[in-house]
């Protein structure tokens, strides 16, 4: 119950500081584009993404370079201006679709991030030079270490140099801003802002799972969210549909070890709607929610979510849980690891 107070309490702090937007009363921004998406802070110096970013991983699934554009050319008419990507997605070709189709025309009006899941210094080093490469930019504006596994692979990282070389890429302006992510469990989370705080280092971002099923196993809401608020980091949220297993799932794409037949769709299950699912995250105090699209439509709909979006109340969001909870745990959330 301290842990919840807490948590509302933070929470409260953060609006005031932008986490949580008014947006019965919030102003629309533009650009030379056009009008931007509601915006949240990211950056403890009070820069602002907006609220949806665009994952890249589903944009690189496509062959067609084409459909790439369309998608891309759709996210910035509808007001994007916050684009994903990692070094691993489609073995490169995500980032290439970004740097043919996005940064040639639109580099000085979005906030491009881009991660690396190397485990060594040199290895996240030849990374970053190949993501700058592919998606043609002097620079990315986040780059994260991508998806620590648990404690050990943590330490492991860190004494293979991979920190220094974030720290170092920070410097010379390769990238303004590091962070990390991970969505295995939150004890990782945990154990890697413990170990910073001993070296006296902060990094500015964090990228982990965040949904309705989360609060109830294993949670990254309870445990890792309010540290991540007391120490001002930017919270990207991800798996906000749970990488789309809250609509159900077959077992070729269920990770081996999950013991499963089916993964059940919690949409059709529940009183969920598909909408209900980002505006629950939307309610939390994260800078942005990142989710992949595989069409337009999925795009368009994510984005009139947070169009129509109005602040859930405390016990709206409990019933959301309470609706998901029977589905929580790793058949859902198959990304997610217990530790013993």
């Amino acid at each position: 119950m301290e842990n919840r107070r807490a948590f509302i309490k933070k929470s409260a702090a953060f609006a005031a500081l932008g986490l949580i937007a008014d947006w019965a009363s919030a102003i629309p921004e533009n650009d030379k584009w056009g009008e931007i998406l509601p915006q949240r802070q990211l950056i403890r110096n009070g820069e602002k993404v907006t609220t949806f970013c665009l994952g890249g991983y589903h944009l690189g699934l496509t062959e067609k370079p084409a459909d790439a554009e369309h998608m891309i050319e759709r996210a910035m008419e509808l007001g994007v201006r916050f684009y994903d990507n990692a070094r691993g997605y489609n073995n490169g070709r995500s980032e290439e679709y970004m740097g043919k189709f996005l940064t040639p025309k639109y580099r000085d009006q979005v906030f491009l991030m881009t991660k690396a899941p190397a485990k060594t210094g040199d290895g996240v080093r030849k990374m970053l030079d190949e993501s700058l490469k592919a998606l043609n930019t002097d620079y990315v504006d986040l780059w994260q270490i991508h998806a620590i596994n648990d404690p050990d692979d943590v330490d492991n990282r860190i004494e293979s140099g991979v920190l220094d070389a974030f720290l170092e890429a920070k410097q010379k302006g390769k990238a303004r801003y590091i962070g990390f992510t991970g969505h295995r469990n939150p004890a990782t989370h945990l154990h890697f802002l413990n170990r910073l705080d001993k070296m006296g280092i902060e990094l500015d971002t964090c990228q982990m799972p965040l949904n309705v099923c989360d609060p109830s196993f294993e949670s990254f809401e309870h445990h890792v969210l309010p540290v991540l608020l007391e120490k001002k980091y930017g919270v990207i949220a991800m798996k906000t549909m749970a990488g789309g297993s809250m609509m159900g799932g077959r077992i070729d794409t269920t990770p081996q070890d999950i013991r499963t037949e089916d993964i059940p769709d919690v949409v059709a299950k529940t009183k969920l709607t598909h909408a209900n699912l980002h505006q629950y995250v939307y309610s939390l105090p994260v800078s942005a929610l990142c989710s992949g699209c595989r069409f337009t439509y999925e795009l368009e709909a994510n984005v009139q979510v947070l169009k129509d979006i109005k602040n859930l109340s405390d016990s709206d969001k409990q019933k959301l849980i309470a609706y998901a909870k029977p589905y929580a745990g790793l058949v859902v959330e198959n990304y997610k690891r217990v530790f013993e």
